[in-house]
């Protein structure tokens, strides 16, 4: 009986008073100080790619083209020029973006992108420039038809900055940069 009278009462000490307002006012503005700092550097800011993270987000375009055409069961065109690239549908039967995808660098007639539900098209920022096949095209399987690897180089200023490459018959990317 003595015991069940001791684990009712109330504890004493610092874990029985728990935070004051001070203590819980000052965490808080501790860490909104530091996500303050911190949280800007990690988000890439529009203007200032850079040509190795405009390289990875090429590969990344490539990979999700693959997957868009293994997913909607249609072959679709990736286009590149100097500039920029774009996804087309080649098999039709797609949803394109309209007016003709009239905020493209060159417009055409680009398909939706299912992620932002805008056209699917990038321009090159900073100076960076694309080299490589004007069009790949990966068919309802995922596979690029192609007769050997394709390969796309990213340059700034002069100099290949990155090269990223599909292989013929995976259509497995893969990027290298070599800043």
């Amino acid at each position: 009986m003595n015991s069940k009278l001791r684990a009712n009462r109330p504890q004493r000490g610092w874990l029985a008073r728990g935070f004051s307002q001070l203590e819980l006012l000052t965490t808080l503005a501790l860490a909104g100080i530091m996500s303050a700092s911190v949280v800007p550097k990690m988000i890439p800011q529009a203007g200032k790619s850079t040509a190795a993270y405009q390289a990875l987000r090429l590969a990344d375009d490539l990979r999700h083209t693959r997957l868009l055409a293994m997913s909607w069961g249609t072959a679709l065109t990736f286009a590149a020029d100097s500039q920029s690239w774009r996804v087309t549908c080649a098999g039709g039967g797609c949803a394109t973006a309209l007016p003709a995808a009239a905020s493209c660098p060159n417009p055409t007639a680009a398909v939706v992108d299912p992620g932002h539900r805008g056209p699917f098209c990038v321009a090159l920022e900073n100076g960076v420039t694309l080299s490589g096949p004007a069009s790949i095209q990966f068919d309802l399987l995922g596979r690029p038809q192609s007769s050997g690897t394709v390969t796309y180089q990213l340059s700034a200023q002069g100099a290949t900055v990155a090269t990223v490459s599909v292989a013929a018959d995976t259509g497995f990317v893969s990027t290298t940069v070599q800043q």
